[in-house]
């Protein structure tokens, strides 16, 4: 005759010789992941080094780094898209229509870059929209930037605005006012 119990009557025991599933390998994973992670933050920090009383400073290449953005800075330009053939362009400033009438030489955009008009443009991308690129400043970022603002804000003062029947409040390609 058998005799069932309930589950949870039922007690079963570890083997006293059985130990837990691989300890050793998990151990040895968390050693070698801690050791990568140190690895990789101490490679991370190259942009200091210490001087001669041991106090941290700036890598050569760091301070080089910074001195070419600062350089960059100092070198920009204020650009103007102008249109070098007649027709229609995109207009973003345009209440309800998509496009504008542009004569050649109306400006389309001003802009301001401090990587200058090919890494900016490409002649080829500049060619099929139908724009050319013109600097009207070259200066530093502020500068440019305060040139830029100025046209952008004057814009509806141009006289090729003006004689629009319904003219815009910015150049046809500037998104907004900065």
């Amino acid at each position: 005759m058998t005799v069932y119990r309930p589950k949870e009557q039922i007690q079963v025991e570890p083997e006293p010789d059985q130990e837990p599933k691989h300890p050793k390998r998990y151990l040895l994973l968390l050693v070698f992941c801690t050791t990568l992670g140190l690895l990789a933050y101490w490679k991370g920090v190259d942009f200091l080094v210490p001087d001669a009383d041991g106090n941290p400073k700036l890598a050569p290449k760091r301070e080089e780094e910074y001195e070419k953005r600062i350089k960059r800075l100092e070198e920009a330009e204020q650009y103007a898209l102008l249109a070098n053939r007649n027709g229609l362009f995109p207009c973003y400033s345009c209440d309800q229509d998509t496009s504008i009438f542009l004569l050649v030489g109306h400006v389309w955009k001003y802009g301001v870059t401090v990587q200058g008009q090919k890494k900016r443009y490409t002649l080829k991308g500049l060619n099929a929209m139908g724009l050319a690129y013109e600097v009207q400043l070259k200066s530093g970022t502020t500068e440019c930037l305060k040139a830029e603002a100025d046209k952008i804000f004057h814009y509806p003062l141009l006289p090729e605005n003006i004689i629009r029947v319904k003219p815009i409040k910015r150049p046809p390609g500037n998104k907004s006012d900065l």
